[in-house]
């Protein structure tokens, strides 16, 4: 064949295979077929073209996305002999144009084991395509009646749907259906997720290890069982020792002991950079007054000792902790309901959180203390995930008013003894502290700006990083820059330049700490 005519032919064929990445893919139920999911079964899909699709705002938390486009696809499945109907939500990006070519799972909050369209609309707005599930029980972040059946018996089907098993469905499905949308596998799969939807991520590390690149887990609730226990310990101290301390005067001690220890990082921005550091002690402002409802109070030796038990955390008559509590200078009033009255008298009020109710009934469940099989994420052993090539970057703010940051740290240590020290997981498994930093935003520290993206350049380029940006406003409407620092360095201010900048920060420590472990563990391993 003579060699113009081949040339026409190979481009004629090249031009006829070219790719409209502009243009709208088809978007019904026919475009999909069943995917396979182990130990489920699908019962239905639908799918719908959705246009100028908008999430409002939650404030502080998301914010408004709009004039979406996407293939909203829907399947719901059953696990056999569960009698369950479980939703996996998927969203498709309508062009390719549109698609960054990577898939997203979301996580869920509180209760529920996915937050849905308010999880799905960023992702969308990012590129990815992204899945989230209702785990077959009603999405209710503060209500737990799901897991109860009729008779009052646990639903064992529903909590581990919650725990572990449709974390796996919705990667399963999602990653599916974006293959069959697209005609091509993700590039990378991602998890991404808060509080709940950390632990998750965490379960899906340890458990599902092979499923994705990486994995985003802020603020985890890595113990779950034992965390719904502890939000009652602060009225169990009160109730026991017949001292009741209200939020008014659990605030003035912790503003107490922000003036005690913020200055300790080298700058007072009221935050308290290394809580680790603040010896704060309640006990010694005995005698000292302060005002609430109009009446002025002198703290008692009962009081200060309230508080210090509070903060210590529940521990066994040995003293051995048995979970973390709250970091002085981080508020109460989540879990604390009590008021001080005019006439110089407590109320303690019902905590009012169906957490509390439901966390009792399971208490008194049988086999109560068999929870943590479905429910925790704190297996140490990640070397799955890591031989895999899996990367977890996860952060916690250090005022964090509902999981104490401090579990996060624990867990952290005990990878580390578990994998060969500090430095070998940090090939893997990064973790950032945020001081001042509440449940996964808020407070008065700066907020992680965009670490899916850090994640991804880990992931993607090799970048594994030492920092975390992160940013807020202080209460004079300013912004404040901060680069988080790996653990376990710490930010520490240079002592020149504008307070508010990251610039003017350093992270310091760490090295010495890190090779003493690893030298510790590899001594032990010579035993």
């Amino acid at each position: 064949m003579a060699l113009p005519l081949l040339l026409l032919q190979i481009w004629a064929t090249v031009g006829a295979a070219t790719i409209d990445n502009a243009k709208t893919l088809p978007c019904e139920p026919s475009s999909f077929t069943d995917p396979i999911v182990p130990g489920a079964r699908v019962l239905s899909i639908t799918a719908e073209e959705k246009r100028n699709f908008d999430i409002p705002a939650v404030p502080g938390l998301l914010e408004p996305v709009s004039d979406l486009n996407f293939c909203d696809v829907q399947i719901y499945l059953t696990h056999p002999g569960a009698n369950d109907k479980v939703l996996v939500k998927t969203w498709l990006p309508l062009t390719r144009d549109l698609w960054n070519a990577r898939f997203q799972a979301t996580g869920g909050g509180g209760w529920a084991t996915g937050m849905l369209d308010l999880a799905l609309g960023p992702a969308i707005a990012s590129g990815y395509a992204a899945s989230s599930t209702d785990g077959g029980h009603p999405v209710d972040y503060f209500s737990a009646d799901w897991t109860l059946n009729q008779d009052k018996s646990i639903n064992w089907d529903l909590l581990q749907n919650f725990g572990t098993r449709s974390l796996a469905d919705q990667i399963y499905v999602g990653k599916s259906l974006t293959e069959q949308y697209y005609g091509q596998q993700p590039r990378y799969s991602y998890w991404n997720g808060c509080s709940q939807g950390g632990r998750q991520g965490y379960a899906v590390a340890q458990r599902y290890p092979e499923l994705l690149d990486g994995v985003l887990a802020a603020a985890p609730a890595l113990r779950f069982p034992a965390l719904t226990m502890s939000f009652l310990w602060p009225n169990l101290v009160m109730k026991v020792s017949g001292t009741v301390v209200s939020n008014c005067e659990f605030n003035w001690f912790a503003s107490k002991a922000l003036e005690e220890c913020d200055i300790l990082d080298g700058a007072k921005d009221g935050v308290i950079g290394d809580p680790d550091t603040c010896t704060f002690d309640p006990r010694r402002l005995v005698g000292e007054k302060l005002e609430c409802s109009g009446v002025e109070i002198e703290v008692t030796e009962a009081m200060a000792e309230v508080v210090r038990r509070v903060h210590e955390g529940p521990s066994t008559p040995f003293g051995e902790n048995v979970f973390p509590s709250l970091t002085y200078g981080t508020s109460l009033a989540t879990f604390v309901n009590a008021t001080a009255n005019p006439d110089g008298s407590r109320t303690l009020n019902d905590p009012g959180l169906d957490v509390f109710a439901r966390t009792i009934l399971l208490r008194k469940s049988d086999n109560s203390n068999n929870y943590g099989w479905i429910m925790d994420s704190d297996n140490p052993d990640m070397s799955a995930f890591r031989d895999a090539g899996g990367k977890l970057l996860s952060w916690h703010g250090t005022n964090d008013d509902i999981i104490p940051s401090k579990t996060t740290v624990n867990y952290r240590q005990r990878v580390e003894r578990e994998l060969g020290g500090a430095k070998a997981v940090d090939e893997f498994f990064r973790l950032f502290l945020a001081p001042g930093v509440k449940h996964c935003a808020f407070g008065n520290g700066a907020v992680p700006k965009d670490p899916l993206e850090t994640l991804r350049n880990w992931v993607e380029k090799y970048e594994a990083p030492d920092t975390l940006e992160a940013e807020t406003k202080n209460k004079d409407d300013e912004v404040v820059t901060r680069n988080l620092c790996r653990y376990p360095r710490k930010l520490r201010y240079l002592g020149l330049g504008d307070v508010n900048k990251a610039s003017s920060w350093t992270c310091e420590g760490g090295d010495k700490e890190e090779e003493l472990r690893g030298e510790r563990k590899t001594f032990r391993d010579e035993l």
